[in-house]
């Protein structure tokens, strides 16, 4: 109830101030935070150590963690900010790389499933895609608290995309498929119980099986996608050409290797853009980390 009263009230604010206030606001918050919050500091840095690298100096990954941070309260702005976000506004901030690679996966007449990261502010080039003729239909875990999920939910209502309730099965995200559109879903889950183990950046982790297995069973093919903030805050969304898979018969297997092949899709992208990846959380098992603990 408080988060859904705090994201109206913010909402509410900036309908009347200038989006830019609350934008130097967040640095400032965000710096607090870093300060303040010991357990997302701590995971920060060792996802970005797994990241970057080992040879990164702590001061590097320091910035990096400020950085993601930051770019996360203007995203958490921009969010509750969304329905006073008109069409035209939507097109101007937001630009694509390999829009042709959104049409040609479609050729088929299977679907196609958008994969990409928690990174950047892909609702806003949710709303441009929808915008640009490609009707998309995003896949979420339902909240608890049912006034904060039907807050978070509607933000994506108001950019024109179709919500389908994970709980609900895979009954609606089949439909979608069957009518040639996009799913879309955003595959880094910490520590995915019942996944599968791939290699990510420099260490193994667990990760969903479920695009890889919507595809194999009905013939979508599999776009990665990016979207990240550029330094004047407008937006730049990249769509690679889709994943070109051979199965191999044996499904516990290909399962396995297509979804390390999206993994290796998405992985220039949060290696060249680290410190707008949003996960604070620990990604990797505790056994990849133990170089990676917090510095004092």
């Amino acid at each position: 109830m408080i988060l859904y009263l705090l994201g109206s009230i913010i909402g509410l604010v900036f309908r009347v101030l200038p989006i830019r206030f609350g934008y130097a606001l967040a640095y400032i918050i965000s710096h607090i935070v870093f300060l303040v919050w010991p357990r997302g500091r701590k995971c920060l840095r060792e996802n970005l150590r797994h990241i970057v690298g080992s040879s990164a100096s702590k001061k590097e990954i320091d910035r990096l963690a400020k950085g993601a941070l930051r770019n996360y309260c203007k995203y958490l702005l921009d969010y509750v900010c969304l329905p006073a976000v008109k069409p035209e506004e939507v097109k101007k901030r937001v630009a694509f790389q390999g829009w042709e690679n959104l049409e040609k996966a479609l050729e088929a007449g299977n679907g196609g499933i958008l994969v990409g990261l928690h990174q950047g502010y892909w609702e806003i080039a949710g709303g441009a895609v929808v915008l640009g003729g490609q009707p998309l239909n995003v896949v979420v875990e339902s909240l608890p608290s049912r006034k904060l999920d039907e807050f978070v939910q509607s933000r994506r209502r108001y950019m024109w995309m179709n919500v389908v309730a994970m709980e609900e099965g895979v009954g609606g995200m089949v439909e979608a498929l069957r009518r040639n559109e996009y799913l879309v879903l955003l595959i880094d889950i910490p520590n995915a119980g019942k996944g599968v183990q791939v290699k990510f950046c420099d260490a193994v982790m667990k990760m969903p099986r479920g695009a890889a297995t919507l595809s194999l069973k009905t013939g979508a093919k599999i776009v990665p996608m990016a979207s990240v903030r550029l330094p004047d805050n407008t937006f730049l969304t990249f769509f690679d050409e889709y994943i070109r898979f051979e199965p191999s018969g044996s499904v516990s297997k290909d399962i396995r290797a297509l979804t390390q092949e999206i993994m290796n899709s998405l992985e220039p992208y949060i290696k060249r853009y680290p410190e707008q990846y949003y996960m604070f959380r620990c990604m990797w098992p505790k056994a990849t980390r133990d170089n990676c603990l917090e510095q004092p």
